[in-house]
């Protein structure tokens, strides 16, 4: 029997996936902000009648990309969520491992995709919110209300204004020093941002 009008072959999700990492490759480059669509389709291989297939529009493409970003990152966020140790040794394990995934696992990438492609859009800068930052200020806040459940933060502390306080600073200096080219003119002191960073958050919020 042929297929039904409409379902999807067997291997229409794997196909996807590897037709969204070659894109998603592509938008991480330096020179592929705001690449047209026929760029993604030649950095995915395929005819455009394919990627429309699959994605539909350009905005459809960068919200899957986006999207699948966040999937990834899921485990980095159920780590993220987590309340270690004391209240001190969590909020300096929680920027060290904020830091790590900008250095090393291309986290500077997607918010740089999202920024791109986000900013003052109607369709894609609600994705970037749900997809990029929201995830990282709900692990967050989701940690700092453990730890005011243990009586280690101050009870009138709102743990959601608290998250943003410490990922902020963080976020524009990374953004900064890295996607945005800063460190070659106005080079940080990262260990020691991130260190004062963390005394001033446990001055202000610490029981």
């Amino acid at each position: 029997m042929g297929r039904p009008s409409g379902a999807r072959s067997r291997d229409h999700d794997a196909r996807r996936s590897e037709i969204l990492q070659r894109m998603a490759q592509r938008l991480c480059q330096s020179d592929a902000m705001h690449a047209s669509y026929r760029e993604l389709v030649a950095a995915a291989g395929v005819s455009v009648s394919t990627l429309q297939h699959y994605f539909g529009r350009r905005e459809d493409i960068v919200a899957a990309v986006l999207q699948q970003a966040q999937k990834t990152a899921a485990p980095h966020f159920d780590h993220a969520r987590q309340a270690t140790g004391t209240f001190r040794e969590s909020i300096l394990d929680f920027l060290s491992y904020f830091r790590l995934g900008f250095e090393k696992f291309g986290v500077g990438d997607v918010h740089a995709i999202g920024l791109v492609e986000g900013l003052r859009s109607t369709a894609l800068g609600p994705v970037v919110v749900d997809a990029v930052l929201e995830p990282s200020i709900e692990a967050l806040t989701a940690r700092l209300g453990e730890h005011q459940r243990r009586g280690d933060m101050r009870p009138d502390s709102d743990p959601r204004h608290a998250a943003l306080m410490l990922l902020a600073p963080g976020l524009v200096l990374m953004l900064h020093q890295n996607e945005l080219g800063g460190a070659a003119r106005y080079p940080a002191d990262l260990d020691r941002f991130f260190a004062e960073l963390a005394e001033a958050f446990l001055r202000a919020h610490a029981v």
